[in-house]
């Protein structure tokens, strides 16, 4: 048993930068509980879904982005326990902590849809968030020349809100060019809407029409059949179900709170960790804070989303330290760069009131290869060498 300062649970991008920016500010006792031995950037995997990217060029080793002054304890999170202040691992033993930040992500829920976990990565069935698929996501892509091209899109809060819609627009493009290619792309949402914000659905609708891109609201994916090439449907207004042929499907996955926030007394009533969507703090306990796809707070679950949450979590937590009051405000801020074709892009940015908050001097809501440039270089830049370093 060891007991920290500051204990995180998860070196995402929320862990890991609260973590450093942590460290910058004094804090020196701090250690990381994640399992994995990679950290990977995940908005850049739809891209190498369709041939933009290397997916190489989107991990590095942990001991790489980990700062050498914090601990990091490799193992799974089981269970909290907040009053009694201790993590438990999948080793069977506890860390101690006086404060914690839990930033444990989210969990995709795979096996919601019938089917789908055995015939994922076969069979013309892929998706764009697990890294071991998007190789496969674009090679089918390239072999893909007639039948039903199928990209889905829960209706189930996801994370990197906009992956469906760029993998849907790439894809588009690189049909089009393609002059023996007789392959029709439909996009399957199970939400009501394009898009939160008005002035940004409407740009997406525009494009889906301009596009000729088939597309409907309502509609869940329920069941994959990949030996017979077929995909069921629920549509939610009336609850009935039908099926579709498809050559291939791309599909984004129910997802919800991780099982370990979930079962702890941490969670609000769907299961998400309950914090103030201001503070970042914990509703209940007031040494937990927490950061990013873990957390209910009302806004689109993007890394964009985090960048703005980590500098008002570290103040607080350091103003909780000190006994002083919370200062520090979140507003729901969050961007959603969405690809609308190779070398084009627009961003939507927006806070809870989910009105147009666009940081740029031009329209972002208007395609621009500026904000693709933006999307596939910047962004990651920034991401490698300011996010998670804690200066964003």
């Amino acid at each position: 048993m060891k007991k920290y300062q500051v204990v995180i649970l998860g070196a995402g991008a929320g862990g890991l930068s609260s973590a450093s920016r942590l460290l910058k500010s004094g804090i020196k006792d701090i250690a990381i509980i994640d399992h994995a031995d990679q950290h990977a950037y995940q908005p850049a995997w739809p891209l190498v879904g369709s041939g933009e990217e290397k997916k190489t060029r989107t991990v590095k080793s942990m001991s790489r982005v980990i700062p050498k002054a914090i601990d990091h304890i490799q193992q799974r999170v089981t269970r909290i326990q907040p009053v009694e202040r201790k993590v438990y691992l999948d080793n069977d033993d506890f860390i101690m902590y006086e404060y914690l930040v839990v930033a444990l992500g989210i969990q995709l829920d795979f096996q919601e849809i019938e089917g789908l976990e055995a015939t994922l990565g076969r069979n013309g069935v892929t998706t764009n968030y697990l890294y071991d698929y998007t190789d496969y996501t674009y090679e089918l892509l390239k072999q893909t020349k007639a039948g039903n091209v199928i990209i889905t899109k829960p209706k189930s809060v996801i994370k990197g809100g906009v992956a469906p819609e760029n993998t849907l627009f790439t894809f588009d493009e690189f049909i089009r060019d393609q002059k023996d290619n007789k392959a029709h792309l439909i996009f399957k949402s199970g939400k009501d809407t394009l898009f939160p914000v008005e002035k940004y659905r409407r740009y997406m609708e525009k494009h889906l029409n301009n596009k000729h891109i088939e597309y409907q609201l309502n509609q869940e994916l329920i069941k994959v059949d990949g030996d017979k090439k077929e995909a069921t449907f629920k549509e939610w207004a009336t609850g009935e179900t039908y099926t579709l042929p498809f050559s291939m499907i791309v599909v984004t996955p129910p997802m919800s709170a991780p099982d370990v926030v979930k079962s702890s007394t941490l969670s609000d009533e769907q299961g998400w960790l309950d914090v103030n969507p201001f503070t970042l703090q914990h509703v209940r306990h007031q040494n937990v804070f927490g950061i990013g796809d873990c957390t209910n707070l009302p806004t689109i679950k993007m890394g964009a989303a985090v960048r703005k949450q980590m500098p008002v979590l570290v103040s607080n937590l350091l103003s909780q330290i000190k006994g002083k009051q919370l200062k520090a405000h979140y507003d729901g801020s969050t961007a959603c760069p969405i690809a609308t074709e190779y070398g084009q892009a627009f961003i939507a940015e927006f806070g809870y009131d989910m009105k147009p908050k666009e940081s740029m001097p031009i329209d972002q809501g208007k395609t621009n290869p500026l904000l693709y440039q933006v999307k596939k270089r910047g962004i990651p830049l920034m991401y490698w060498n300011a996010l998670l370093k804690g200066k964003a």
